[in-house]
């Protein structure tokens, strides 16, 4: 195989993995956003694709995100979303409530606890450090979410 061919597979694995960050970076920010409103999902996903997301590909360099991934944990964590919050609750210290999260922090940890636990899609490593630098990003604890998803990663191996 030449040079050239090994550049340009591992240039189309460092595509599709941006591609699955984006969706993770967009799949935070629909959920950060369907928070404070009460309409439909679907309403919300199509309101951001259509507003949001041409900004966030020319921001990140990319001509679209991995956009089955994107729906599917949106959808997910909200289809699963009672039972992903009794979960992140119960890995919460008894002085911490899940109502002292912050909206980030719960979608965050939302789409974290859908991907370890429901999807099962990627590696456990994986899921966690991408939620634990797009917390970073958005102005969350690093470590306070690693803590949380460390335990839920390993109690329900």
């Amino acid at each position: 195989m030449k040079d050239r061919d090994i550049n340009l597979k591992k240039n189309v694995r460092y595509i599709s993995i941006r591609k699955k960050t984006a969706s993770r970076i967009c799949s935070t920010q629909v959920l950060y956003g369907a928070s404070f409103v009460n309409d439909n999902i679907d309403y919300v996903i199509s309101s951001y694709l259509e507003n949001y997301l041409p900004s966030i590909l020319k921001e990140l360099g990319l001509q679209k995100i991995d956009f089955q991934l994107f729906e599917t944990i949106i959808k997910g964590v909200h289809n699963n979303i009672s039972k992903i919050d009794e979960i992140i609750s119960s890995k919460l210290s008894k002085n911490w409530s899940f109502d002292r999260l912050n909206e980030t922090e719960k979608s965050v940890l939302r789409l974290a606890t859908y991907e370890l636990l429901f999807a099962k899609q990627f590696k456990k490593l994986t899921i966690i450090n991408e939620y634990i630098s797009i917390i970073e990003v958005f102005g969350g604890n690093k470590d306070f979410t690693n803590g949380i998803l460390d335990n839920i990663s390993q109690e329900f191996d």
